[in-house]
């Protein structure tokens, strides 16, 4: 088929820069709490596993009962701009990722009575999601100097015309694309993302540790429906992505002020009980 498609240079560095930051933050994150608490590292796994498993793996089902089942329920849902961000952008990321660390605080990592752990558990969390949007960022730059060589077809050329469509239109979006679009606002989100998800494991970790804080548990998978909710109203075309990334940052913040209160009020150590 014929190339129309070309990835502009600034889209393609851009996109790597992307990568690279996005990769490198929940490392260097990690470098940094490691020597200043001396902890054990597995939280940080378990993080990682536990988004891995409920955030992807176990939210999917769901999603794809809800989102693209040929079935009155998902018709409803994708057919309404609210409740398509609220429970397909929103919800589910919401139960199920903070859902996950209750289950790993109560389970999994019940010998961790450190309130440390829940700043290790949340970089494990959150950066395996950073470096998921990473590798996603390579990949894309790959495909783009891939169809600025002519190799098009390599990538698209066996899928249906629907689905080629689509994924036409999802290189577009990226193809012309200014550098500091996936350089700066795509490594700004990580950041939010970072602050928002380490916040919420300080909250469910007091939430998994003592009854007195249980009511943060359905209080974090609110904020966390309110926080990925938003990126579907840019789907929609209700707000800007530029708009997004700072809302997103301000809210962020904001949580983690609270949770910074929380975690300096809380003993140093609490068990399971």
């Amino acid at each position: 088929m014929e190339n129309t498609l070309h990835f502009e240079t600034g889209a393609i560095i851009g996109l790597i820069i992307e990568a690279v930051l996005v990769i490198a933050l929940p490392v260097i994150a990690l470098i940094i709490w490691k020597k200043k608490t001396k902890e054990p590292l597995f939280p940080v796994l378990i993080g990682a596993v536990s988004f891995i498993g409920f955030g992807l793996l176990l939210k999917s089902i769901p999603a794809l009962l809800l989102l693209t089942g040929d079935n009155p329920v998902a018709k409803a849902i994708t057919g309404n701009v609210w409740l398509s961000a609220i429970i397909g952008g929103g919800l589910l990321a919401g139960i199920f990722e903070e859902g996950g660390r209750f289950i790993s605080y109560k389970f999994f990592l019940k010998k961790y009575k450190s309130k440390k752990t829940a700043i290790f558990y949340g970089i494990g969390h959150g950066g395996i999601e950073s470096a998921y949007v990473g590798y996603n960022a390579l990949m894309f730059a790959a495909m783009g100097i891939i169809i600025n060589g002519g190799g098009i077809d390599t990538i698209i050329g066996n899928l249906d015309e629907s689905t080629k469509a689509t994924a036409l239109a999802q290189l577009g979006s990226y193809a012309n694309s200014p550098l500091y679009f996936p350089a700066v606002l795509g490594t700004l989100e990580r950041i939010a993302a970072m602050i928002f998800h380490t916040s919420m494991s300080v909250f469910v970790f007091a939430a998994a540790r003592e009854k007195k804080y249980i009511f943060l548990f359905p209080l974090a998978i609110i904020l966390h429906t309110a926080m990925n909710s938003m990126v579907g109203f840019v789907n929609s075309g209700m707000i800007s992505v530029i708009a997004l990334e700072f809302i997103m940052l301000a809210y962020a913040l904001v949580i983690a002020f609270f949770a910074y209160k929380l975690y300096k009020s809380i003993e140093e150590t609490i068990p399971n009980k």
